[in-house]
């Protein structure tokens, strides 16, 4: 799978975010957009590898995921990236904010829930801007007031990596927070979570949206996956004999 002008890479937080090399994370970077999902706005190795991030994306803001993760308010408030949040009675800072709703949506505004917020953003990634004047009127006035420059959205193409999605393990990347995703919570979950990311599947693929898991060791299998080139992986650190 080429990640070009056409790919989204959605960057989620899971542990193996830890394994991708420089190798990897250059070839990232020739995406059309790379988004950040949740923590991994401020995954360490995000940060060491200078990972310049297009979107940064959470809905949980104003439910305090920057209590989970530590740094990540200060990341949200700082970020070059186009913040993308859920619309709520109380709105997190953001540029944009998306209807969370339980369906695929075609709607510019709304996006899939289905237990992750990678689905929500990726759903709403798939849909251009409108064209509305009013619409673009407000997008230029946002990014004359922030200084961000307006990203492109409808991508034909949605990568994932740092999917890990591996029942009962729920953790994160390093400082990516120290909490559980909430897949782990029960075998339930689990599937509920499975189920939505199926459904994420067929409907992208039946707009003809390609979606692929780039995430080495993930255990989501509803969804179609790639081996990762043998560069992509860091070479894993061993303790050398006393």
């Amino acid at each position: 799978m080429r990640l070009d002008a056409d790919t989204c890479v959605l960057v989620c937080a899971g542990p193996s975010l830890d394994r991708l090399s420089a190798v990897a994370w250059a070839e990232i970077q020739r995406a059309g957009a790379v988004a950040a999902v949740n923590g991994a706005l401020v995954a360490e190795t995000c940060q060491r590898h200078g990972v310049r991030f297009t979107y940064a994306a959470a809905m949980d803001v104003v439910l305090g995921l920057g209590a989970k993760v530590p740094g990540f308010t200060a990341a949200w408030e700082g970020t070059s990236a186009w913040r993308v949040s859920a619309i709520t009675e109380e709105r997190a800072e953001a540029e944009s904010h998306i209807r969370e709703v339980e369906w695929w949506s075609d709607d510019p505004d709304e996006g899939l829930a289905g237990g992750s917020t990678a689905m929500v953003i990726g759903n709403w990634l798939c849909r251009p801007w409108p064209d509305d004047e009013d619409v673009q009127r407000e997008l230029a006035e946002v990014s004359r007031r922030t200084g961000k420059p307006v990203p492109r959205r409808g991508f034909r193409r949605i990568a994932c990596v740092g999917l890990d999605m591996v029942s009962g393990q729920g953790g994160h990347a390093r400082g990516a927070g120290a909490h559980s995703s909430g897949f782990s919570d029960s075998a339930e979950r689990y599937v509920r979570v499975s189920d939505g990311w199926d459904l994420f599947c067929q409907a992208a693929g039946r707009r003809g949206v390609e979606v692929v898991n780039l995430t080495p060791g993930s255990g989501l299998t509803v969804m179609p996956s790639l081996e990762v080139p043998p560069e992509w992986l860091a070479p894993v650190a061993t303790a050398r004999p006393v």
